[in-house]
Order: C-alpha cells, then structure tokens, then sequence
C-alpha cells in the first residue's frame, strides 16, 4: 500500500484528541425523546388503519377508489387549507402525525431513526424539540401558503432534523473531527439534492413546498442556539428561553391533540357528517354534489410530506 493510500489517522495532535473526545461525549448521551415520537407516529399510523377499517368502512360503509381507509381517518388531522384558512390552526401540527400508506411511514419513520438519535445527541431534548416541532409546524405552514393539496406527513420535521445536522456540522467544524464535518455537510447533501429534485419532477405525489420549508427552518433553528459541542458556553437566559420555547410547542402539540379529538368525534358520527366536514374528499366517494356542499372539489392523491 502506498503512502497516498493509508488511512489518515484519526488522532494525530493534542488538538485531534479533544475533538474526538467531545464527540464521544456526546454520542454517549442518552437518547429517549426520538423514540417516544417514533412510537406515537406508529401507533397513530396502526389505530387509522384500525378506525377506517371498523368505523368508517365498515360502521359508516365508506370507501373510496383515491383515498385508502388510513387516510380516510386521517383527513381528520391532516393539512386542510379551506379548513386551516376558517380556524383549525391544530392542524398545522397534528398534519406532522399523519402519514398515506406503509411506504409513507416506512420511510419517514427510518428517517426519524437515523437522524433522530443524532440530532437529539448533538443538541440535547430542548433543543431536539425546538428543532423537530418547529420545523414541523413552519413546513406545514410553507405548505398551507404554497401548496392547496391536502398533504400530511413528519417529513417537514425530518427535513428540519436534516437542516440543523448540515448546520452542526458547518458551525462547530473546529469543535468536531473533521470526518463528521464532512459527513454532516457534503456527504448528505447529494441525498438531500436528490430528495427535493424528486419532489420537482411530479413522480410521486410529494409536498416539495414543506420539505423546503422544514429544511430550511431546521437550519435557522439549529442555528440560533448552541449544541452540547459548545455546552459550556450556553448562558442561563438562553437555556430558560430554550426551555420555554420548547415547553410551548409541547402544550400546542397536546392541545392539538384535543382538538383533533374532538373533530374526530364530531366528523365521523355518519356518511352525511363525514361529507359536511370534508367536501373535497365527496368526488373520492362517488358523490359529485354533496346537499349541503357548495363546491365539491375534486380530490388528488393526498401529497406526502
């Protein structure tokens, strides 16, 4: 083997070692918040397969050629921009909680598995939820302004997960070895690239409006406040504001759940109530007017996000 193709060492100074026990130090924190929102996704995604199944397909004798029986039940939470624009500001959130099929949460939920846990380690829970709930919430706003689709999904939040990774490892490069500099940064921009050209190309029914917004959002985020690289640094005024800041987008996320709770109750006591609260899934079920339904639109496949 020549000399040109050894390996670099991984510690070569004084300077090489600290770096390379600060990551150890953070990768030997704990990681707890990522599964627990793993898990709800999951078992949301399980129990609206189990309501359409029994309420609404076989209680309500609902189906429809477009919208599967998950989504069904889903429409109930998912990104709606009539109904956003008349109030339902919950579903800005509850939207990051609802997925299409099984490839939709297959996908996401290896994305939150494999970016979860290292965002959570580099940053620490606060933070990881600053950073997961806000992007979720500014993608679904991205989309509400850009996109009339309905749409649902946790990619927003993943791709804010994405988007403080490339600034971890842009901003504290002096802080960390320079592999996972460059793993952070060039090596996932081609992914990124590829997933957001995807979105341009109308291959699959894709909300390119919210995974831009969660993104870039992620990356504002992540950017204005410190990592557990630089934890010693962090003032007390700043770890409060963190704090509440997190502590808010958590009591949204739980009054969101009410809320959709409550529209999940009301909306799906009968076929007529199911319509009235949804005309723009009437075409889905073979109704072309709907009584009591001005403007019955038709209805795409729901876009992922």
């Amino acid at each position: 083997m020549s000399e040109t193709e050894q390996e670099t060492p991984l510690i070569r100074n004084a300077d090489d070692l600290v770096r390379e026990v600060r990551l150890a130090k953070m990768l030997d924190k704990p990681v707890r918040l990522t599964w627990v929102i793993l898990v709800i996704n999951v078992a949301l995604f399980l129990a609206a397969w189990g309501y359409g199944e029994v309420v609404l397909r076989e209680g309500l004798g609902l189906s429809a050629k477009v919208l599967n029986v998950g989504q069904l039940t889903f429409v109930t939470g998912m990104k709606l921009t009539e109904q956003i624009a008349a109030g339902q500001w919950w579903r800005l959130i509850s939207s990051a909680f609802v997925h299409m099929d099984w490839s939709h949460i297959l996908f996401n939920g290896y994305g939150l598995y494999v970016l979860g846990p290292i965002i959570e380690k580099f940053y620490g829970r606060w933070r990881w939820l600053v950073v997961y709930f806000g992007a979720a919430i500014i993608s679904s706003l991205a989309s509400f302004f850009l996109n009339d689709a309905i749409s649902g999904g946790a990619s927003g939040a993943i791709y804010g997960l994405v988007g403080a990774a490339f600034v971890f490892g842009y901003k504290y490069k002096d802080e960390l070895p320079a592999r996972v500099s460059r793993a952070l940064t060039s090596g996932m921009l081609p992914w990124v690239v590829v997933g957001i050209g995807v979105g341009f190309l109308d291959i699959l029914p894709m909300d390119n409006a919210a995974h831009i917004g969660g993104l870039v959002s992620g990356a504002v985020l992540a950017a204005m406040m410190k990592s557990e690289a630089v934890a010693d640094q962090r003032s007390k005024v700043g770890e409060l504001a963190v704090r509440g800041f997190a502590g808010v987008l958590v009591g949204l996320t739980i009054l969101t759940s009410v809320f959709w709770v409550n529209e999940l109750k009301e909306c799906t006591t009968s076929e007529q109530q199911y319509l009235q609260c949804y005309p723009q899934v009437a075409p889905a079920l073979g109704f072309e007017l709907v009584t009591g339904i001005e403007d019955g639109k038709a209805t795409d496949p729901p876009s992922k996000e």
